[in-house]
C-alpha cells in the first residue's frame, strides 16, 4: 500500500509511490490512465492507492478531455497519466482547453531519461516544455535513483503541482517524469525513510495555502461610485470559467442597480431559482437591430467571466461608447480580445457582485428609471416571437432541439453543448428557466474536438443526469470517446444534430464558394453513426418529428448507459429557418417599439 513502501522497493516505485500518495493527500481523487509501458511505475502506484479512482482510457486525447469534464464536475484537480512519445502530444488539445477554461489538470507524462533523448530511442520526443505556453507550471523531474533519497523531492513536487493547478487562474500543470529501466523489478535494497511513507498523520508533505482573491475595499468603493453615477448601465455575464458553477450574485446586483443583466447560457445566471427579474436571455437577436443598438447605448458596462458567446453582443460591446467599461476577471487572465475595456479588476466575480450589492442596497442612484424596462420589454417581445415561430413549424427542425431538450431535462441535470452551432442554438433559442440547470461547454479554446469525452467526464464526475448536444462532425471527431462509456458504464444522453457536415460555415461568406465550399468547408461525410454507437454498447434512435424527439428523450431519460438520439436536417434548411425566425423577431420588435425602443 502507498505510504508503507517496503525497504526493498526499486527507486522508480519509491518515487512514483511518493508522488501519487502526495497527490491523494493534496485532494486528488480521480486519475485518468492511458496505458503504456514507460508509465508502469505511475500506473502501479495509482492502481494500489485506496484513495484514488482510476479511469482507464486508451486514447490520450480522449483521456485528456475526459479529465477536463471530471475536473469541472467534481471541482477538484484531476490527474492524467500517459506513456512517453507521441502519446504526450495527443494531450495537447485538452491542455489548451484546460488552460483557457481555467480547469485544474495534472499531466503526469512518463519519459525516457536524459541519456536516451535525441539519439533515436523509440517512443522518445522532446517532452519537457511541450505545453509551456499553456501550462501554469512545467518541470522535467529528476530521474529516480537508488543512490539518492528523492522521496521528499517527489512529495514536495506533488504538493506544489496541485497548489499551482488550483490557484487562480486555475489550469494545467505538467510533470514530465523520466524513468530508467527496469520499470518493474525491485532489485535494489534500500533503507526506508520518513519521506518514503509520508507524514504519519495523513497531512500533505507541504501544505500550500491558496492565494486570496479578495477584492479591496477601495476597489469596491470605486466600482460602486461608478455604478451609482450611471444613468444607463449594463452587466454582462460571460461563461463561467474554472470549476466555478456560476456567479448568480450578478442577478441581484443588476436588480438593485436597475441594470439589465445580459446572461450567457454558460454563465450559470440565465437558469435557476434565483431572482431573474433583471436577467435577459434574448439579447442575441435584440442586438441585431441597429436601431435598438443606437438608442440603447450604455454609459457604464461591467463584464464578468469569459468572452460572451453571442457575436451580436460582442459587436455591441465593441461599438457602444461607454464612459466606463470594467472587466472583472481572474488574476493572470485578460479576456478582452476586442481591446475595449477601460479598467480590469483581477478578483473573484461572485465576491465583487456580493460586495457591490451590499454597497448599493437602498441607495439612490442617477439611473434612468425606464432603462431596464426597455431592455426587458424588447427581450420579452423577441422571445415570444421566436417561440411562436418554432411552435408554428410543423416539422422537426434543428432549431427545435435545444429548447425542447432543455424543457425536458430534470431539474438537477447538466447539459454539455458542443461548439460551432449547438452553443449558439442554446444562446439564441433557449430562454431562461427556474430549474437549476448547469450548462457547460469547452469554450476555453472553442474547439470541436474532445466534446464527447468531456461530457462523459462531466457525467462520471457529477453523478447528475447529463446530456450532450453536439453536431455530427464534432461527434465523429471524438468517436474514440465512445469506448469510455463502454469501459466505465457512464450514463450519458447524447443528442446529435446531423446535418451531414459543418453547418456553421453556411452562415459565413465561404458559403458562396460553390463546389469549393461543399468539398473543403461543408465537408459532407455521408456516414451512419448507429454502428459505432452500438459497437460500444449504446442505444441509438432517430427522431423524424417533434413528437418523436420528445418521446425519445422521455424514453431514454429512464434508461442507463450511453443513449444516442440523432436528429437529421439539412444545412440549407437550418440556415434559412434561422434567418426567417430572426427576421420575424426583429420585425415584431420594431413594430412594437417604434423601431427598436424609446
Amino acid at each position: 500500500m502507498i505510504g508503507t513502501t517496503p525497504a526493498a522497493a526499486h527507486a522508480n516505485a519509491v518515487a512514483a509511490g511518493a508522488l501519487v500518495d502526495e497527490l491523494a493527500r493534496a485532494g486528488v481523487r480521480d486519475v485518468c490512465v492511458a496505458p503504456g509501458a514507460r508509465s508502469t511505475p505511475l500506473v502501479l502506484a495509482v492502481a494500489s492507492h485506496p484513495a484514488l479512482r482510476p479511469w482507464v482510457v486508451t486514447d490520450e486525447r480522449s483521456a485528456g478531455f475526459f479529465a477536463v469534464g471530471l475536473a469541472r464536475a467534481s471541482r477538484r484537480a484531476v490527474a492524467v497519466v500517459c506513456t512517453s512519445g507521441t502519446a504526450v502530444a495527443n494531450l495537447g488539445p485538452a491542455v489548451a482547453e484546460a488552460s483557457f477554461a481555467e480547469v485544474p489538470l495534472l499531466l503526469l507524462t512518463a519519459d525516457r531519461p536524459t541519456e536516451l533523448r535525441d539519439c533515436g530511442a523509440p517512443q522518445t520526443i522532446r517532452q519537457p516544455g511541450l505545453f509551456a505556453h499553456h501550462a501554469r507550471w512545467s518541470v522535467d523531474a529528476a530521474v529516480p535513483d537508488d543512490g539518492a533519497a528523492l522521496a521528499a523531492y517527489f512529495r514536495s513536487l506533488a504538493c506544489r503541482a496541485v497548489g499551482t493547478a488550483v490557484a487562480a487562474p486555475m489550469g494545467p500543470v505538467h510533470l514530465n517524469l523520466p524513468f530508467r529501466e527496469p520499470l518493474l523489478d525491485p532489485t535494489v535494497a534500500r533503507a526506508g525513510s520518513h519521506a518514503d511513507t509520508g507524514r504519519p498523520d495523513g497531512r500533505p508533505w507541504t501544505a500550500v495555502a491558496p492565494a486570496t482573491l479578495g477584492v479591496g475595499h477601495d476597489t469596491v468603493a470605486e466600482l460602486t461610485r461608478i455604478a451609482r453615477s450611471s444613468r444607463r448601465g449594463l452587466l454582462v455575464c460571460g461563461p463561467a470559467t474554472g470549476t466555478q458553477p456560476s456567479y448568480v450574485a450578478a442577478a441581484d446586483l443588476g436588480r438593485r442597480l436597475g441594470w439589465p443583466v445580459l446572461a450567457d447560457p454558460l454563465s450559470g445566471v440565465r437558469h435557476g431559482p434565483h431572482d431573474r427579474s433583471a436577467v435577459l436571455d434574448a439579447y442575441d437577436i435584440v442586438l441585431r437591430s441597429p436601431v435598438f443598438r443606437d438608442r440603447h447605448g450604455a454609459d457604464v458596462i461591467m463584464r464578468f467571466g469569459a468572452v460572451p458567446t453571442s457575436k451580436a453582443l460582442q459587436q455591441y460591446l465593441s461599438t457602444t461608447c461607454a464612459m466606463h467599461h470594467v472587466l472583472v476577471a481572474a488574476p493572470g487572465t485578460w479576456p478582452d480580445p476586442l481591446a475595449t475595456v477601460s479598467a480590469v479588476v483581477h478578483a473573484d466575480a461572485a465576491e465583487v457582485c456580493d460586495r457591490m450589492s451590499e454597497e448599493v442596497r437602498d441607495e439612490p442612484s442617477a439611473r434612468d428609471a425606464g432603462w431596464l424596462a426597455a431592455w426587458r420589454d424588447a427581450a420579452d417581445t423577441v422571445r415570444r416571437a421566436v417561440a411562436a415561430q418554432l411552435d408554428a413549424e410543423p416539422d422537426l427542425g434543428e432549431l427545435h432541439v435545444a429548447p425542447d431538450l432543455v424543457a425536458m431535462l430534470p431539474d438537477d441535470a447538466v447539459l454539455v453543448v458542443g461548439n460551432s452551432l449547438p452553443v449558439r442554438h442554446v444562446d439564441t433559442f433557449v430562454g431562461g428557466t427556474d430549474k437549476p440547470l448547469r450548462i457547460l461547454a469547452n469554450r476555453g479554446a472553442n474547439g470541436i474536438d474532445g466534446v464527447l469525452s468531456t461530457a462523459l467526464g462531466v457525467a462520471a464526475g457529477s453523478g447528475r443526469p447529463t446530456a450532450l448536444l453536439v453536431g455530427d462532425l464534432s461527434f465523429l471527431h471524438d468517436l474514440g470517446g465512445l469506448q469510455i462509456a463502454a469501459r466505465h458504464s457512464v450514463d450519458l444522453l447524447v443528442v446529435v444534430l446531423n446535418n451531414d457536415g459543418g453547418a456553421i460555415f453556411s452562415f459565413l461568406p465561404q458559403a458562396g464558394l460553390g463546389s469549393v465550399f461543399e468539398r473543403y468547408f461543408a465537408t459532407p461525410h455521408g456516414l451512419d453513426l448507429e454502428p459505432a454507437v452500438r459497437m460500444c454498447g449504446g442505444t441509438f434512435a432517430r427522431a423524424a418529428t417533434r413528437d418523436a424527439f420528445r418521446s425519445a428523450v422521455r424514453d431514454v431519460l429512464r434508461r442507463r448507459g450511453l443513449r444516442v438520439i440523432e436528429v437529421r436536417s439539412t444545412r440549407d434548411q437550418t440556415r434559412n429557418r434561422h434567418a426567417a425566425i430572426v427576421e420575424h423577431a426583429l420585425a415584431q420588435l420594431h413594430a412594437g417599439h417604434g423601431g427598436g425602443g424609446t
